[in-house]
């Protein structure tokens, strides 16, 4: 390695690595400094001999923290990308960096040195991080609640679906009910079908159902259900005290053609 660095110094390989904007560093077997770039020298505020030759030791926080960067590079299986640590100027101060580094080897595998980058970065402060934690803290609730609601549409006059997709625990579905009734008596819907052939429903969620079938009845609409698992099944039973309030069927195709039937229409194979 020493001699491939020498070879290319003051050439076109020495020019591209002095015009990178991050920190270079190159060291052999031993940690010992072999080539540096300018934004090296500029970050750790030495000259090029006061680099060259030294232990890259000199430019971490303490000899625990350039150990550290070395077994985790390791553990990495040789290369590292962005690691935040701190670097020790000459004057000793500490500059946060994030650093990318490779460790080198011959063509027998043998462990030949290392190349690091060392990109300045400015940490959050303390303001920042709140307003940071905030946005991700609302990103996380927009995203949870892409998932809140379920489509509802009607497919002919008098018969509205609603198709019910994920997970689907106590809160999401009062929220899926409270669209699916505003819907329902709004456009007086006399049917309603509800599709759970794709969702994976707590039992928890058997009350809240319940609620639902009977103000939908009160409405005048009938609820029809699709794909209802056994456990809701078995929750929802005691508790509707009817069970001829709602008609459920195994399969979506099965529920539509029933739906359909509901409201005066068929389903017929063209001959």
């Amino acid at each position: 390695m020493d001699k491939q660095l020498t070879t290319h110094r003051g050439g076109h390989l020495e020019a591209l690595l002095n015009g990178c904007p991050d920190a270079i560093l190159a060291i052999n077997a031993e940690g010992i400094i072999k080539f540096a770039n300018k934004e090296a020298c500029k970050l750790t505020e030495r000259t090029m001999s006061e680099l060259i030759g030294e232990s890259i030791i000199e430019v971490y926080e303490s000899v625990e923290a350039a150990r550290e960067a070395n077994r985790k590079i390791y553990q990495a299986g040789g290369t590292i990308h962005d690691m935040e640590c701190k670097t020790r100027t000459k004057s000793g101060k500490l500059i946060p960096v994030r650093v990318s580094a490779s460790h080198l080897c011959d063509s027998n595998g043998k462990y030949i040195g290392g190349v690091g980058y060392f990109a300045q970065y400015r940490p959050w402060s303390g303001a920042e991080a709140d307003v940071k934690a905030r946005l991700e803290e609302l990103e996380a609730e927009l995203e949870a609640g892409k998932g809140t609601a379920a489509p509802v549409f009607d497919i002919c006059p008098g018969l509205t679906v609603s198709v019910v997709t994920g997970n689907v625990d106590t809160r999401r579905f009062e929220d899926i009910a409270a669209g699916l009734l505003e819907h329902v008596e709004k456009v007086r819907s006399c049917v309603v079908l509800i599709n759970l052939s794709s969702a994976v429903i707590e039992d928890k969620v058997a009350a809240s159902l319940s609620r639902v079938i009977r103000t939908m009845h009160l409405l005048g609409a009938t609820v029809v259900i699709a794909g209802m698992p056994k456990a809701l099944a078995r929750a929802l039973e005691p508790l509707l005290g009817d069970v001829r309030l709602v008609k459920s069927l195994s399969s979506m195709e099965m529920a539509l053609k029933e739906s359909l039937n509901l409201i005066g229409y068929e389903i017929s194979k063209k001959a």
